[in-house]
């Protein structure tokens, strides 16, 4: 299976209707998971480009694994995660315990 074919199909092969898809696969799933809250597809996205980021991929990267052609779509994407704010803590600490280069 290729990048550009349809995960989900019909038994025919064809793709399935978004609405298809959401009422036989997606909400199903939502729901054996036990999540207790509304998760849509395209929240996914959302988490997937913040945990590459939380964990220290770059944004150009994430931009390009995204398949957006600007930044600032992918931007749009990133949400803090509750540890974010020590890991960032955590870098400046760490840079701030480098040895100084000599000039």
């Amino acid at each position: 299976m290729g990048r550009d074919h349809p995960l989900f199909t019909t038994s025919a092969g064809t793709p399935i209707s978004r609405n298809t898809f959401r009422t036989r696969i997606w909400l199903p799933a939502v729901k054996a998971s036990g999540v207790d809250f509304a998760v849509r597809m395209h929240d996914l996205r959302h988490a997937h480009a913040s945990w590459l980021l939380a964990e220290g991929s770059d944004l150009k990267s994430v931009v390009e694994r995204m398949g957006h052609a600007q930044i600032q779509t992918t931007q749009k994407y990133i949400h803090a995660l509750p540890e974010a704010d020590q890991k960032n803590l955590d870098a400046l600490a760490r840079a701030r315990q480098r040895p100084k280069r000599p000039q």
